[in-house]
């Protein structure tokens, strides 16, 4: 367990202690009692508490919920508790939640996520790539944004009586300039 303790404006002595340690397990899969082991998972056991001068006060064991939103009068708190801080103390409680999330990942579950990082942008990469060479076989100019709005609407009074139904998807010169960009990096 990582703690990290300040005094808060009121003089009391405020202690966040965290732990969190994530894994890769069986994803079991009971079906009215036919049990199955369905591939793998991550499973994220974590416990946040605040305590202040030698008292707990809250706790929070969902690490969705260790994130620094912004509170009333320009303070800084945890999301998942009960404690207000300054802008600066916020940064430094931020830094130690991450580090406490990231130093509990086990090994497999760092690889595991950059395969899935590493998978995500090959797939977008691929999808730029459609949409570029979508774009090449054009053979009348490309329209924008808004135009592509406008047509759309016109398309589906004529072709759908202004109700639901098929729509052409197109190519718009502002996705071909992000498809472009996804490309160059």
């Amino acid at each position: 367990m990582k703690t990290l303790t300040w005094i808060g404006s009121k003089g009391n002595k405020i202690e966040l202690r965290a732990e969190c340690k994530t894994i890769i397990v069986d994803n079991v899969v009971d079906l009215d009692g036919d049990v199955y082991v369905s591939g793998k998972r991550t499973h994220v056991e974590a416990n946040l508490e605040l305590w202040a001068d030698g008292k707990k006060f809250d706790s929070s064991s969902d690490i969705n919920f260790w994130r620094i939103i912004d509170a009333k009068d320009g303070l800084k708190k945890i999301w998942g508790l009960k404690v207000l801080m300054t802008p600066e103390q916020a940064e430094i409680v931020d830094t130690f939640l991450k580090g406490v999330i990231a130093d509990g990942k086990a090994p497999e579950v760092v690889e595991s996520e950059k395969v899935e990082a590493d998978t995500r942008k090959a797939e977008r990469k691929a999808t730029a790539q459609a949409i570029v060479n979508e774009a090449a076989t054009y053979t009348t100019p490309l329209m924008t944004d808004a135009e592509y709005k406008a047509w759309r609407r016109n398309y589906n009074n004529l072709h759908n009586e202004g109700g639901e139904g098929f729509i052409p998807e197109l190519v718009t010169v502002e996705l071909l300039e992000e498809a472009k960009k996804i490309l160059a990096e």
